[in-house]
């Protein structure tokens, strides 16, 4: 466990009923950005048609969930960037983390982020 999944196990309660009912447990919570963080870093590295915009998607997210933490007065932009660090950590030693998440799991917490008011 990194030091960021510790914390985010400290604050968890102020997390998920900011995220409430979309994620369950923490441990989903820091999935699903993990992988919002890893396909914007492949989207950037990789250059898909319409990357740019694909990037602009990516980031609205990335913003959303900081914005629904800043309003639960949690600092969402370290969050996001320990998580960020705990992925490009992982990418530089070459570290490809499992997650126990189907595609179709992480669209649909997509989805419901998107519907967040």
């Amino acid at each position: 466990m990194t030091k960021t999944e510790t914390y985010l196990n400290e604050i968890q309660s102020s997390i998920l009923e900011t995220f409430n009912p979309i994620f369950d447990n923490i441990e989903r919570f820091y999935t699903v950005c993990y992988l919002i963080i890893k396909n914007e870093h492949i989207l950037s590295q990789e250059h898909p048609d319409l990357w740019e915009e694909k990037i602009k998607t990516v980031q609205w997210f990335k913003d959303k969930i900081e914005r629904k933490l800043n309003e639960k007065g949690l600092n969402g932009k370290d969050i996001i960037a320990d998580i960020a660090s705990d992925y490009f950590e992982d990418y530089v030693q070459y570290k490809e983390r499992e997650f126990d998440i189907t595609n179709e799991e992480f669209i649909s917490y997509i989805k419901q982020i998107q519907n967040l008011p």
